[in-house]
């Protein structure tokens, strides 16, 4: 029976649905409002939310305080509608013989008090101001103030702030800021479209959207700061979310296949494109919002606008090209396959003009060796920040950067660029050899638009090498070449330490021939190292080194942003500052641990192989075999204790083999998710989504994008592997009678 469209769902079980989601949020938004506790700002590493125009944090008569410019901006979220009362703390701490600062406070640009602060050693003096009622989300204050001169200090120095806080008038708080109203409602219809969209049931959709809705809610009573400054942005994420599933689905809409939508592998080409340029529209969306430093590279933005123009040219073209026996979609595709390729290219250009600072680490120390007699580690500066600039690599890695050691370094830096290229299209062109059908080898190649990737050729990185032996490990794995892929996993484990997870793949299966093929490449490379650098480093590696990596939630763990494991997730809530410094508690060490096993033993557990009865043998169920092994290349940035944004470049393997799973059509749901997926890890890097200062509040969620895009990604693996698991069951329960 041939497939047919998707109908919508009758028009009142939307109206109803969107009722309740208006109704609910315009209640519990309306009682957050009124029951939020005035809000209070101090100086924080987290101010530059709201503040800007003032030089950095100092300790001024015992309390956190910054000096002013002679323009600074105070912007805070509005609690109420009606009229509130500004309360600033302002210090004089200028040296004797100075004039008082004259300040003017300017709302919205119509200036409101102008007054001097007199010269205090001790307490700040504290400056109230009354704020007229207005519709806007937001305050505007502008501190004006003339600039005293100190000899010793060049900086423009006005005023000291240390304080400020925001409580509406008994009338001002009775009604909520219409705009802020009007972004969270807008976050509730939009989320609950964007999951109808994904054919996410109804009651499923309203009950998710309203849990969206309730969580912003608490976050708006119980710290506004927190929340109310990104809310606008939500709505805006919601609505882009939204509208890129709804226009996908119109341009290829899915077909209803055994009581749900599927969408034909075919369509994917459109979805990874649609879902990978909205990550762009989001910057400029955020731009327009005020955020500073996240707007797109220009280049970008010249491509993403060609792209726009030729795809709009194609779907204005549909008449014209059914006429002639085309297909509009198979244009559009080609459209978002050249805008993909000029990306991708922009990309690894831009790479090459960039610094290399992991290079110039691991090369310096080969240097230090071979041309200076230095030894490979320090241990000091491992052991001060463990993240830091010290080479921490098993000797393998400085033993094939030694011949290059007396070399120019930028030659060999150029060189190792150049490889990295390379590599990059071979593993290319050996996953696309794979695709089936021409769509599905499009969409291989729309994977290689990724930041992770060209980051690795900008920082003088190996994980691009590691895509490319992880591509010929699995390739090996499937023509039962298993010594081969055993030896490749020893040769970069001896480089990085974690691609060992992947042993975890061939000890479940008891292909114990990559397990030899692994000791023979050991005992080779090691011999190797000795060779160059003699068994003391290899010693000092064992003994001093690896014990100062440290382990989850000890020294082996940072908050910082592109630590985009669960251990770096699960950090951020705790850690007092978001740097790259080593962090951790009992706490977090306990939850790796348990995320690391859990995950571990769940990979273990789908990667078994299943006997079933065969007459008079016994056959192994292969099933999803690369599926499988993807499963523990995910976990080796996934579950560690620290991976940076680069080591996802491995992870574009894990996405072509999805792609070539199979030609069956995919769920609608499964599809967003992994477009989705591939958006998140593919576009950006830990700059990308940013402001200038690292932010508090709800933007440590948002820092943490790429680790959700992998947690969608180990979803979408494990319900691909148990679908299979259980068609195969079936079939072994529909064959078994024939053969008794």
């Amino acid at each position: 029976m041939a497939p047919r469209l998707a109908t919508p769902a009758p028009i009142w079980w939307h109206q109803r649905s969107v009722l309740i989601c208006l109704l609910f949020t315009l209640i519990v938004g309306t009682l957050a409002f009124q029951h939020t506790s005035p809000l209070s700002l101090g100086v924080s590493p987290y101010d530059r939310n709201f503040l800007s125009g003032v030089n950095a944090i100092e300790t001024i008569a015992g309390t956190s305080s910054r000096w002013t410019r002679s323009v600074a901006d105070l912007h805070l979220p509005r609690l109420g509608a009606g009229a509130a009362i500004l309360n600033l703390g302002l210090l004089n701490s200028g040296p004797d013989g100075t004039a008082d600062p004259t300040i003017t406070l300017w709302n919205d640009r119509q200036p409101m008090a102008v007054f001097t602060v007199a010269r205090s050693r001790s307490d700040a003096r504290h400056f109230m101001l009354l704020l007229p009622p207005s519709l806007d989300s937001l305050i505007r204050i502008r501190i004006n103030s003339t600039l005293m001169s100190i000899p010793s200090d060049p900086r423009e120095l006005g005023v000291v702030f240390q304080t400020a806080q925001l409580t509406p008038t008994i009338d001002g708080q009775r009604f909520p800021p219409p705009l802020s109203m009007a972004a969270l409602v807008g976050l509730a219809l939009l989320s609950y479209g964007a999951l109808r969209g994904a054919d996410m049931g109804e009651r499923m959709s309203v009950g998710l959207a309203l849990l969206v809705t309730a969580g912003t809610v608490v976050g708006i009573a119980q710290r506004p700061l927190d929340v109310l400054p990104f809310l606008n942005r939500l709505c805006a994420l919601a609505g882009l979310v939204c509208a890129a599933i709804w226009l996908a689905r119109w341009i290829a809409p899915p077909q209803r296949h055994g009581g749900q939508l599927a969408l034909d592998r075919a369509n994917l080409p459109i979805y990874l494109g649609l879902a990978w340029w909205m990550m762009p529209l989001f910057q400029i969306v955020l731009t327009l919002d005020g955020a500073r430093n996240v707007t797109p590279h220009p280049a970008t933005i010249i491509i993403g606008a060609g792209t726009t123009i030729a795809a709009l040219g194609a779907l204005a073209l549909r008449s014209v090209a059914a006429q002639r026996g085309w297909s509009y979609r198979q244009m559009l595709i080609a459209v978002l396959l050249g805008g993909s390729l000029a990306h991708t290219a922009f990309m690894i250009e831009f790479a090459f003009t960039r610094s290399a600072s992991d290079f110039w680490i691991h090369f310096r120390a080969a240097r230090d060796v071979i041309r200076d007699g230095l030894p490979l580690y320090n241990l000091a500066g491992i052991a001060d920040n463990q993240f830091g600039f010290s080479y921490k690599w098993p000797p393998l890695y400085a033993a094939i950067l030694s011949p290059f050691a007396r070399l120019d370094g930028t030659a060999v830096l150029a060189g190792h660029r150049i490889i990295n290229s390379l590599f990059l299209g071979t593993t290319a062109v050996l996953l696309v050899r794979r695709a089936s059908r021409w769509p599905i080898a499009v969409a291989i190649l729309m994977l290689f638009n990724f930041r992770p990737a060209t980051d690795t050729i900008a920082f003088g990185q190996v994980d691009i090498a590691l895509l490319l032996g992880a591509t010929l490990v699995l390739l090996a794995a499937l023509r039962g070449r298993d010594g081969l892929a055993g030896a490749v996993i020893a040769f970069f484990t001896l480089i990085k330490l974690y691609p060992a997870m992947l042993f975890g793949f061939f000890l479940v299966q008891r292909r114990w021939r990559a397990i030899g093929g692994a000791i023979l490449a050991g005992v080779a490379c090691t011999a190797l190292t000795i060779t160059v650098f003699g068994w003391a480093t290899h010693w000092t590696f064992l003994t001093q080194v690896v014990p100062l990596l440290g382990g989850g939630g000890g020294s082996g763990t940072t908050p910082w942003i592109e630590n985009q494991t669960f251990s770096g997730f699960f950090s951020r809530f705790f850690a007092p500052k978001i740097t790259s410094e080593p962090f951790g508690t009992p706490l977090i060490s306990g939850a790796t641990y348990a995320f690391f096993g859990l995950s571990l033993l769940l990979a273990c557990a789908l990667a078994l192989p299943r006997m079933r009865a065969n007459g008079d043998n016994r056959a192994i169920w292969k099933i999803a075999t690369p599926l499988q092994f993807s499963l523990f290349l995910l976990l080796t940035v996934l579950a560690v204790p620290a991976a940076w944004m680069h080591y996802e470049t491995v992870i574009i393997l894990v996405f072509a083999a999805l792609l070539l799973h199979s030609d069956a059509p995919l769920p609608l749901g499964r599809a967003i998710a992994l477009v989705t997926a591939y958006a998140l890890i593919a576009y950006g890097n830990q700059w990308s989504f940013t402001e200038s200062a690292i932010s508090g509040g709800i933007g440590v969620l948002g820092y943490s994008y790429k680790f959700y895009g992998q947690m969608l990604l180990l979803g979408i693996i494990v319900a691909e592997i148990w679908h299979d698991m259980t068609v195969a069951r079936v079939a072994a329960l529909v064959q078994l009678p024939r053969n008794a």
